[in-house]
């Protein structure tokens, strides 16, 4: 392996950030294009949830990604904030799971029983301590004198839009060029080195790597991933009050509510497979609404803030794809996190850089190899 010196990355959320951020602390020249501007990567109106994670015992491969993200998520705060004066919001506040129905509770024993065999502190807790850790939550607890609660004290939250804003200044501090509003017309690579084009010419460095969630099949034919990643759009609504009416983040199934620090409250979320539709919808909105003033009443009162949506890109078994394109020597590709783009970034960085510099990854990247989301070249010759 040739040594690299250089390196293009294409995208500018939160992982082709991650990852420049990571390859120039390596020495590596680095530049990042992005098609928009940062701020309007689904990256910034992310939740920010980091479930717990044990690296110690993680067997599956996703575990041992959310892992080492999870172990290394502290010193990445504590760098940014040391280079950027940026305090991104990362916060140790527990989680509190609440189950009503008989699916959720089905579905929270089986989550327990899991973090259990991972030694994840994952406690059933009573309703009174529930109710007096998170008294906001007293009229939802009435209501629902049969539901069950699990406290995870490992939960995190940081804030997206600082954390990539962070990411961003400190790309741009340790020299990264960052090329925003600018468009990948084509990529082409060889046995010495990749190139992008866009509208000023073909760049040329030592090795591609596209980063651009949702539409990184669409960035080139040569990548062959057009049907390999299904965006998936989220909704949020983001309510102000005058102080954070929760400590921790509520998690009800697959929605969630969570307060930070200024008193902005993120209620999320959905999943909708609607293309590259990035618009908000009001029935969804004011379903989320209604979701969280069931929840805590006291939010009925609270001024909107933002309406957002996003889109997350998944892969057809779920694992995001981190490597080298087969068949070629200086391509990588870092996509498909789905809805755990934020979590896997410092993780995603650390081994891909590994792997770009011929070091070994901490952990093991087969199972996320970019080939078996591949269409096959055979198959693209059929279809002609």
């Amino acid at each position: 392996m040739t040594a690299t010196t250089t390196a293009t990355i294409v995208g500018g959320g939160v992982i082709g950030l991650s990852l420049a951020w990571e390859l120039s602390q390596r020495g590596i020249q680095t530049r990042v294009i992005e098609q928009r501007q940062i701020a309007e990567s689904t990256s910034t109106i992310a939740g920010g949830i980091l479930p717990p994670a044990n690296l110690d015992l993680a067997t599956d491969p996703l575990d041992q990604l959310r892992g080492l993200s999870h172990r290394l998520f502290p010193e990445w705060s504590e760098q940014l904030k040391q280079t950027t004066g940026i305090d991104v919001g990362l916060r140790r506040c527990g989680g509190w799971y609440l189950a009503n129905s008989p699916g959720e509770k089905a579905v929270m024993l089986g989550m327990s029983d899991y973090w259990s065999e991972l030694q994840i502190q994952c406690e059933r807790a009573a309703i009174d301590a529930l109710q007096s850790r998170e008294p906001a939550l007293s009229a939802w607890l009435s209501q629902h004198p049969d539901a069950q609660a699990w406290w995870v004290p490992d939960e995190y939250q940081i804030n997206s839009p600082l954390y990539i804003d962070a990411l961003h200044q400190a790309c741009l501090a340790a020299g990264v060029t960052v090329s925003q509003q600018t468009a990948v017309l084509d990529l082409r690579h060889d046995a010495g080195s990749a190139a992008v084009r866009t509208a000023e010419g073909w760049t040329e460095s030592d090795n591609v790597i596209v980063c651009g969630g949702s539409w990184t099949g669409l960035v080139s034919p040569d990548l062959r991933l057009t049907q390999s990643l299904i965006p998936i759009r989220g909704q949020i609504l983001v309510v102000k009050t005058e102080r954070p009416l929760l400590r921790s983040v509520i998690n009800v199934g697959n929605r969630y509510v969570l307060c930070r620090d200024d008193g902005r409250t993120l209620i999320g979320s959905c999943e909708e497979e609607v293309g590259l539709d990035k618009t908000t919808t009001e029935d969804m909105i004011q379903t989320l609404r209604e979701f969280a003033i069931d929840l805590v009443p006291k939010l009925a009162s609270a001024a909107t803030v933002q309406k957002c949506a996003g889109l997350r890109p998944l892969t057809f078994d779920g694992f995001p794809m981190i490597g080298r394109v087969p068949e070629t020597s200086h391509l990588y590709v870092a996509s498909g996190h789905y809805r755990s783009g934020i979590h896997f970034s410092p993780a995603t960085a650390v081994c891909l850089a590994d792997m770009i510099t011929g070091q070994t990854p901490p952990i093991d990247l087969q199972p996320f190899r970019v080939g078996k989301q591949q269409k096959k070249v055979s198959d693209t010759f059929k279809s002609k």
